[in-house]
């Protein structure tokens, strides 16, 4: 689905390895064992939103939180929902804009298999 949106994976953060230093004494208590955070980008749409207002590239690329706790079968996915920053700019263009993103956001939701 991502790819047939257009959208290009810039970077996996793999927070994982902190389970190596846990091991070591020099982190503190985790509650997870996989934690991801997953960047990606639509270069079109991302032009698009930052004509409409050059702050809003601090809101880029797009990230997705992919985690799971211990002892547990369910992954998580959690994502900061453009609609709600676009509101700081109380832009009309913007607004649509994060709209359209969100949607394509969700419909990669719908379509990812773990």
């Amino acid at each position: 689905e991502i790819e047939v949106r257009n959208y290009l994976i810039k970077r996996i953060s793999n927070i994982d390895n902190i389970h190596k230093r846990y091991s070591q004494g020099i982190a503190p208590d985790i509650d997870f064992q996989h934690y991801k955070i997953v960047e990606f980008c639509n270069l079109e749409s991302c032009s698009g939103l930052i004509s409409s207002n050059f702050l809003a590239g601090v809101f880029m690329p797009v990230r997705f939180v992919v985690f799971q706790r211990f002892e547990q079968e369910e992954i998580n996915i959690a994502f900061l929902k453009p609609t709600s920053f676009a509101r700081l700019f109380n832009s009309n263009k913007m607004m649509n804009f994060a709209k359209s993103l969100e949607q394509d956001m969700n419909y990669v939701l719908e379509e990812i298999v773990f």
